[in-house]
C-alpha cells in the first residue's frame, strides 16, 4: 500500500463506498492526505503541550474541552451554514458550498466528497479551539484543545464513511449511527445533523430515531437546490454542468 499518494491521486481512484470493503475503507483513509496532515498536527501539538504546560492535568482537561467542543461545533455548523441557503445565493460561496455539502448529499457513496477539506476544517479548529484552549492553560492549553478537536475530526471522519459503506452493522451503536445519519439523507434533512453522537439534536428538538417521526423532505438530496432555484441562483448548476462526463458518470455510480 503506498502511504503517500497526494490528493489528486488519490481522487483518481474513484472511492465508492457502496462499492467498497473495511479493508477498502481502511487503506483510503490512511492515505487520504488531509488525515495524514491531522495526524502531523496531533504530532506537534502533543508536543507542543507537553513542553510547555507547568501543569499536566490542566493539559488534559484542556485536551477534553477540544474532544467536547467538537460535536457542538459540527452541530452549528451543519445546521446553519451547510444546511443553510446563503452559500449557494453568494457567487463567492457557491463553490465551496458544491464541495462540502450539496455534492455530498447528491452522491453520498463518492469519498471524494465525504472527507472535509483541510481548507474549511482547520481554519475553524485553530480559530475555535485554539482561542478556547488558551483561555484555560496558556499555549499549552491551546495546544491542547487542538489536539482535542483533531482527534474528535479524524474520529468523525472514519465513522461518517463507515455509516455510508454497504454494509450491515452488527454492533447496535454501528446500526443506531447509521441508521440515523443515512435516515438525515435519504428521508429529512432538517434533523439528525450529529454524525457519531445525537446529543445536541436531542438539547435542540432535531433528532429523531425513526424515520415514521419526521415526514419525507422533497429536498433532502438537493438541499433546496432546485431547477427553480437554480434560475435564481445559477452559480452552483454553472460548476455541475461543467464538470468532465467522466467524472458525472463515476458519481452516477455513488448516488
Amino acid at each position: 500500500m503506498r502511504l503517500f499518494i497526494g490528493y489528486k491521486a488519490w481522487k483518481e481512484e474513484k472511492y465508492l463506498l457502496n462499492r467498497m470493503t473495511f479493508d477498502d475503507l481502511f487503506r483510503a483513509y490512511v492515505t487520504y492526505p488531509a488525515i495524514q496532515i491531522y495526524a502531523l498536527i496531533l504530532v506537534v501539538a502533543v508536543t507542543a503541550g507537553l513542553v510547555l504546560t507547568a501543569n499536566i492535568w490542566m493539559f488534559f482537561v484542556a485536551i477534553g474541552a477540544g474532544a467536547l467542543l467538537f460535536p457542538i461545533a459540527w452541530y452549528v455548523t451543519h445546521r446553519f451554514i451547510l444546511h443553510g441557503s446563503w452559500m449557494y445565493k453568494t457567487p463567492h460561496l457557491a463553490k465551496l458550498w458544491k464541495r462540502v455539502h450539496y455534492d455530498h448529499h447528491r452522491f453520498p457513496n463518492d469519498l471524494s466528497v465525504l472527507f472535509g477539506g483541510l481548507h474549511t476544517t482547520l481554519p475553524t479548529i485553530l480559530l475555535v479551539a485554539g482561542p478556547i484552549g488558551w483561555l484555560i492553560h496558556g499555549p499549552a492549553g491551546a495546544a491542547g484543545a487542538i489536539t482535542g478537536t483533531v482527534i474528535m475530526t479524524c474520529i468523525t471522519e472514519f465513522l461518517h464513511a463507515g455509516e455510508h459503506l454497504a454494509f450491515e452493522p452488527k454492533s447496535q451503536f454501528w446500526k443506531d449511527i447509521k441508521k440515523r445519519h443515512l435516515a438525515h439523507h435519504f428521508h429529512n434533512e432538517h434533523g439528525n445533523f450529529g454524525i457519531a453522537e445525537f446529543f445536541w439534536d436531542k438539547v435542540f428538538g432535531t433528532f429523531y430515531p425513526e424515520t415514521t417521526d419526521r415526514p419525507r423532505s422533497a429536498t433532502a438530496r438537493n438541499l433546496g437546490y432546485t431547477d427553480e432555484t437554480a434560475k435564481a441562483y445559477p452559480w452552483v448548476k454553472e460548476l455541475t454542468d461543467a464538470e468532465p462526463e467522466q467524472k458525472q458518470s463515476m458519481r452516477s455510480n455513488a448516488a
